[in-house]
């Protein structure tokens, strides 16, 4: 299945070379056409994973997400024990205690289904507002470094988006858009 974002880039490519041949009358040489455009690309999900902050928010997620696991098995080792009595005690219990027991048992067991849903969907939640949050602070960046640098254009190259299908490594800037958002994220 082709990827929508390449889909779309292609649909711009005639407009692309339709400019150039404005620009540059006569025959447009592609390669020239990029170097006096100054196109660059970036991998977005490696400035996330490689920069400061990107790290800390892997520790930070990592730390979340073994708190919650140790509620879980917390909570696991409870129930096993419920269940332990329950076998134990069934034949010396009379109805209305053993229908109690297992009721609590029941609850235990639907508590914690819920508490690992719960606790499952707040951990993608943060997990979701962390990398918007990084890639929107990132793609401002890139855009800040474009205006500088004089780019015309700068691509994402993120095994994510895989908008590129080839780029020379002399016009990937991902070093230094962690460079910088690391120097920006001192500075907060």
């Amino acid at each position: 299945m082709i990827n929508a974002k390449f889909l779309r880039l292609l649909r711009t490519f005639p407009i692309i070379i339709a400019v150039l041949s404005v620009i540059y009358p006569g025959k447009v040489n592609i390669s020239h056409a990029a170097r006096v455009l100054k196109i660059g690309y970036v991998d977005v999900q490696k400035v996330i994973t490689d920069s400061d902050a990107g790290k800390k928010a892997i520790e930070y997620m990592q730390r979340e997400y073994e708190g919650k696991g140790e509620i879980i098995k917390k909570r696991r080792s409870e129930i096993k024990k419920l269940s332990e009595e329950l076998s134990k005690l069934t034949p010396v219990l009379d109805e209305e205690v053993k229908r109690r027991k297992e009721e609590e048992y029941q609850r235990a067991q639907r508590d914690l289904k819920i508490f690992m849903e719960n606790s499952n969907q707040e951990v993608v939640d943060k997990e979701k507002e962390i990398i918007e949050k990084m890639a929107s602070e990132i793609i401002g960046l890139v855009q800040s470094i474009a205006k500088d640098e004089g780019y015309t254009m700068i691509f994402d190259n993120s095994k994510i988006t895989d908008i590129i299908l080839y780029a020379s490594d002399e016009t990937d800037i991902t070093a230094e858009v962690i460079k910088r958002y690391n120097h920006k994220k001192e500075i907060e």
